[in-house]
């Protein structure tokens, strides 16, 4: 997966989608209609605790960000909307000068 060099709103959707979609094979008309409201375990997408480890390992690789452990939390993976305001936050952080 190559890295995301300019880093927006659609891109990180856009991101997340395709990691779902080409690491873990997931289907592509699913995950393309998939809005923020959309969870990502049990009656959504349906992905068990190895997909979602695998899902992290994509993103981190994906925005070369680091996703601590103690981060993995059910709530992480509640919906797209979730990730995603968490994968904009940890950008943030990572841009806001020290």
């Amino acid at each position: 997966m190559k890295r995301i060099r300019l880093v927006n709103e659609q891109n990180i959707e856009a991101v997340i989608k395709e990691v779902l979609i080409h690491e873990l094979q997931l289907d592509a008309a699913q995950i393309a209609a998939a809005d923020a409201t959309m969870a990502l375990l049990g009656r959504g997408i349906g992905l068990d605790s190895i997909e979602a480890l695998r899902l992290c390992l994509g993103l981190e690789s994906a925005f070369d960000i680091q996703i601590p452990d103690a981060d993995l939390t059910v709530e992480l993976f509640a919906n797209f909307g979730a990730l995603h305001a968490y994968i904009a936050r940890r950008l943030g952080a990572r841009q806001e000068p020290a």
